[in-house]
């Protein structure tokens, strides 16, 4: 209920309100507007009593003489009339009045979903302006969402919020409105993003500044064309709106998001560079990559009278921000009209500028020292996290990149797109190609990528080994999907051929080792893992029985790897240990790598620090309990010391086999991968490894392994 006093005079103190009995009321909130005539109206809300009548006192003095009102609950109240509540309030006061009706009144009184609330709100706003200028809503931009154009005094102000009213109800804009350019008369054309419900027969536009009241019309909402249609209809080049549309569409849900990439795809910006010539500056940006962590750049630039004085990055609003430390240059050369000349090369991370869908075209400005700003604009950057990061791992020269680099400018949006890359890999198929054993000692997990030149013949070496055909299962994990009836094929040919039993597990799309080891693991029905690579070859029988004998026991041995050779015969692995190299970095080595087979300290059997992922053998309940393969290394390295330290930090022994030996054709899978070539991928995984091990690395090269302990005996269950 809201009672209501006209003063003659200015009111400076609020007087009390209680009840007869001298009680507060409570809740009610108290409001003074100024009138035009110099005297106040004054306004007090409470709630309406529901079973007694409620006797009030308001303080005599203050207001010319002693009030008392008596409310009836049964009583028959008028619905305020909006035309007397605003009639003769100042502006200052009208303002006042929807800043309150919109705030603190709505919730003190929990009116917010209240029907006969917001006729009052959208009836005070009608009554405000006689004929308020018009909102346009202009564009659909999701299946909810819609812009809005409106004209906007220059004076107005910055704008605190924004408000849709109807007859049905309002609601507070949660998206920031986009100034855009300067008008005639004054005006500023703005934009604003809103649900589309509400607004269908109409609405009010309220718009509140510091000291600043609008209102604009909204007319009956139309059929309105898709964002990218009407961008391209009107030729529109305004980039700063283009990013606003993106940035709030981000913020939304997952609809929203897939609608603010498609508008970038189909609607992408003109690429800009800067161009030089006679001493004057020049330079480009070939990389940008925007995530929820922040902005990558990484481009070119040439100086040759010294005139940079800086790039920086543009937000959605226009406005520059600076690189702070995440910003580092490096000597390059650059062809321009079929000549090679020398340039300096550069990234840069912001954390500034983030979104959770991709900017595929992040603005940027070379900043010289005369003042003058240019803008740079890169071609449309990929959309797919997978491409996205194949450009990041070609952006620095591996012989510039350094743990700094890493560290302040690239790892962030590698993490993030790996974690998007993961989240894209769905569900998994699996496919039984011949029967499988029942109850498996063994299930040996290989993953498959591209290179399927060794299929025919390990599918073969497993055959013939009698440990493998009477009690193991084998699982190929396929991580590059678009193989996938040729695999099957080949696969079924060799079960005909053999008679072993084969599951065929194929990723939704390329995941890395970790996540196809991991899938594989996860269908997996023995209590012992044989992780291998598709380039590993047996070339004797009883390989995989000699490492099920080592496991468990009184040494708790958790994991075993054994001997792998090269093709020419000589030692490829004989145990992993950890040692720095020149630089200062840690790095995995091989024991005796190079060395011919029969070199005596290679033929010791002895617990050793890691092991190699190209062939070990674990126990599943210690692969499960420290989580399997940590997924977050970029295309395959360094998970199988990652996994090893684990198991070490869990407490379990893991053990070097020399009387099992294999060849490894090594690296011939991950090869395809060019950008792991380039050297950056391990080099990234290299320092993603050591932030986290460093300090276990540093105890064990300094004092040897630890004692283990607490591993069940599994050989009898294995045998």
């Amino acid at each position: 209920m809201i009672l209501v006093w006209n003063m003659p005079t200015r009111l400076w103190a609020v007087p009390k309100l209680e009840s007869a009995n001298g009680e507060a009321v409570s809740p009610q909130a108290t409001l003074r507007l100024p009138l035009g005539s110099g005297g106040t109206r004054l306004l007090r809300l409470i709630s309406r009593p529901k079973d007694a009548p409620l006797s009030l006192l308001a303080e005599a003095g203050t207001l010319g003489r002693k009030e008392e009102i008596s409310i009836d609950p049964d009583g028959d109240y008028d619905m305020i009339d909006a035309s007397m509540l605003m009639d003769d309030v100042t502006p200052a006061g009208r303002l006042a009045l929807l800043s309150a009706m919109f705030g603190a009144w709505g919730s003190m009184f929990r009116a917010r979903r209240s029907r006969s609330y917001a006729q009052l709100l959208n009836r005070l706003v009608a009554r405000i302006v006689d004929e308020p200028q018009r909102a346009k809503a202009v564009a659909r931009l999701s299946d909810q969402q819609i812009l809005i154009a409106a004209g906007m005094p220059v004076a107005f102000g910055e704008i605190e919020a924004v408000f849709i009213v109807s007859a049905f109800g309002y609601r507070r804009l949660p998206m920031e409105p986009h100034g855009g350019r300067e008008a005639p008369q004054g005006q500023k054309q703005t934009w604003f993003i809103t649900e589309r419900d509400g607004t269908e027969n109409g609405a009010y536009l309220v718009v509140t500044g510091n000291r600043s009241l609008a209102i604009r019309h909204l007319a009956a909402t139309p059929v309105l064309p898709s964002l990218s249609r009407w961008w391209q209809a009107r030729g529109q080049s305004d980039a700063d709106l283009r990013e606003y549309i993106i940035a709030a569409l981000a913020r939304t849900d997952t609809k929203s998001r897939k609608a603010a990439l498609e508008f970038q795809l189909r609607c992408p910006l003109s690429a800009q560079r800067v161009s030089g010539g006679g001493g004057l500056p020049s330079g480009e940006i070939d990389l940008a990559v925007t995530t929820a962590r922040g902005t990558l750049i990484g481009g070119w630039y040439r100086d040759p009278v010294e005139m940079i004085a800086g790039i920086d990055i543009l937000d959605s609003n226009g406005t520059a921000h600076a690189f702070e430390g995440g910003f580092y240059r490096y000597p390059g050369t650059v062809v321009e009209e079929d000549r090679t000349s020398s340039a300096t090369g550069f990234v840069g991370f912001s954390t500034e500028i983030c979104s959770q869908v991709p900017v595929l075209q992040p603005r940027s400005i070379m900043r010289l020292t005369s003042g003058n700003r240019h803008l740079m604009i890169p071609t449309a950057q990929p959309a797919d996290p997978a491409e996205a990061r194949a450009r990041i791992l070609r952006a620095v020269p591996p012989q510039h990149l350094n743990d700094d680099i890493i560290e302040h400018c690239l790892a962030p949006i590698l993490g993030d797109l790996q974690k998007k890359l993961l989240h894209m890999t769905g569900k998994p198929q699996v496919i039984e190609i011949g029967t499988p054993h029942r109850d498996p000692a063994v299930s040996i997990v290989v993953p498959l990528y591209r290179v399927l030149d060794f299929l025919r013949a390990q599918v073969g070496a497993f055959a013939c080994d009698p440990q493998i055909v009477q009690s193991s299962e084998i699982i190929y994990v396929l991580d590059s999907p678009e193989q996938a009836e040729t695999v099957e094929h080949l696969l079924r040919g060799l079960n005909l051929l053999y008679g072993l039993p084969i599951r065929l597990v194929i990723m939704a799309r390329n995941g890395g080792y970790a996540r196809a080891c991991n899938a594989g693991a996860g269908i997996a029905r023995a209590d012992l893992l044989a992780m291998i690579n598709s380039d590993v070859i047996p070339h004797q029988t009883g390989w995989l029985a000699k490492m099920v004998e080592r496991m468990g026991g009184p040494d708790d041995v958790a994991a075993v790897g054994p001997k792998l050779l090269f093709e020419d015969g000589s030692l490829q692995h004989a145990g992993m240990y950890f040692a720095r190299n020149a630089r200062g970095q840690w790095l995995n080595h091989h024991y005796f790598k190079g060395m011919p087979e029969q070199f005596a300290d290679a033929n010791i059997e002895r617990s050793v620090p890691g092991i190699t992922g190209a062939c070990m053998l674990l126990h599943r309940g210690v692969f499960e309990e420290v989580g399997g393969f940590t997924e977050d290394y970029v295309i395959g390295d360094y998970e199988d010391s990652d996994l090893c330290l684990k198991i070490r930090a869990a407490d379990f022994d893991i053990k070097y086999v020399p009387d099992a030996t294999l060849y490894h054709f090594e690296r011939k899978s991950i090869s395809t991968h060019s950008d792991y070539m380039r050297g950056v991928a391990t080099q990234y995984n290299a320092w993603l490894h050591a932030t986290r091990w460093r300090e276990v690395m540093e105890d064990i090269a300094a004092n040897g392994l630890p004692q283990n302990r607490n591993i069940p005996d599994v050989r009898g269950d294995a045998a």
